[in-house]
Order: C-alpha cells, then structure tokens, then sequence
C-alpha cells in the first residue's frame, strides 16, 4: 500500500508542464534515508523504498527518482517559510500541494500521504 501510494503522489507531483517559480531552499540534491508514519510491519519495506529515493532541484526543475524510475518537471513555489516550502504544479493544479518541511538545513520532510512523509538528507554543496 505504501508504495502504491508513494509512487502515485510522486509521478502525480513531477510528470507535468513548464511553470516559473524556483526555491532557494529546496535546491540541491536530496536522498532518501527513511519513512515516517507507517505502520511497524511495513516501516521495513518503507524504508527500503525511501531509500532508493532521490530529489534533484536546480531552479524550478526538480527531477526525481524512484528505484528504477525518473520523473522530471517544472514546480511552482506557492509558499515558503522558516521551515517549509509549498510547491504546485501545472499538472496538478494549484490546488494540489506538495509541502515538504526543513528539520534544519540538511533535512526535510515530504508529506507524501495523509500522515505519512519521506524524510531526505542533502549532500554536501
């Protein structure tokens, strides 16, 4: 179920059309390290899942990787704050945002499904 749903919300977040609208804060590369808010027996394969996840951000294109699959496109940035970035896309609409949360500078959180986020590490500059 969670790779279901987590494949699902990230080919409906990056397969999309051109728009503007970059974050400073979300740019870089980011890798997967692990799964919040699933259940014990499935936080294992969650993990594992996270794991192999991979954000790329160089303006207003992020790219990003699942296993096997590359997703790539343009993003919006709706809001940003202290600690979080609201993003859209033209695929999407500007009603279906993707927020993703800075624990600190070289951690974040993307709220993938209802209570459920992949938390990524960045790479040094």
């Amino acid at each position: 179920m969670w790779r279901r749903a987590g494949v699902c919300s990230f080919a409906a977040a990056l397969a999309i059309a051109g728009c503007s609208g970059g974050s400073k804060r979300l740019a870089g590369r980011w890798h997967g390290t692990r799964a919040e808010g699933v259940p014990n027996e499935s936080q294992a394969a969650a993990d594992t899942f996270a794991g192999k996840m991979l954000i790329e951000v160089t303006g207003d294109v992020i790219v990003v990787t699942t296993g096997g699959a590359k997703l790539s496109g343009h993003y919006k940035t709706v809001r940003e704050d202290k600690d979080k970035v609201v993003i859209t896309t033209d695929k999407d609409g500007p009603t279906d945002e993707q927020t993703f949360t800075f624990v600190d500078a070289k951690t974040m959180r993307w709220s993938v499904v209802s209570g459920k986020a992949i938390v990524f590490a960045k790479d040094k500059d």
